[in-house]
């Protein structure tokens, strides 16, 4: 999956990820093994690095959303949802923030929410 994300993909997805878990305060073991389970991927040596440059770069929601928006290649947009998706149904309490963040995402790249919650 990693192997064809750009950098800036692959910052969005981190970002995501850390917002996702940043909503709730509670960090569980599935989200800490999911998180580990990316950076282990193929395509994702660089994962400490761009998640160090995330932490500088994305300090508040508005950031996050900027992040979003620069991702102007539809290639891997259904891709970044769809693991944000799966992300946040981790914990199992997928809470307002998080759902506020996937619809972002989807109105922002013009894929339909909806047609992901089944799959």
């Amino acid at each position: 999956m990693a192997k064809s994300l750009t950098k800036e993909e692959k910052m969005v997805l981190i970002a995501v990820m850390k917002y996702i878990i940043s909503t709730d305060g509670v960090i569980t073991e599935r989200e800490i093994a999911d998180i580990n389970e990316l950076a282990e991927k193929k395509g994702f040596e660089d994962f400490q690095k761009i998640f160090e440059e995330v932490d500088r770069e994305v300090k508040s929601i508005d950031d996050l959303k900027d992040l979003i928006r620069k991702i102007e290649k539809n290639d891997n947009r259904d891709l970044l949802l769809r693991y944000a998706l799966e992300f946040s149904r981790a914990d199992a309490n997928v809470n307002l923030h998080e759902i506020e963040i996937l619809k972002f995402m989807s109105k922002t790249w013009g894929i339909k929410l909806d047609s992901m919650m089944g799959k």
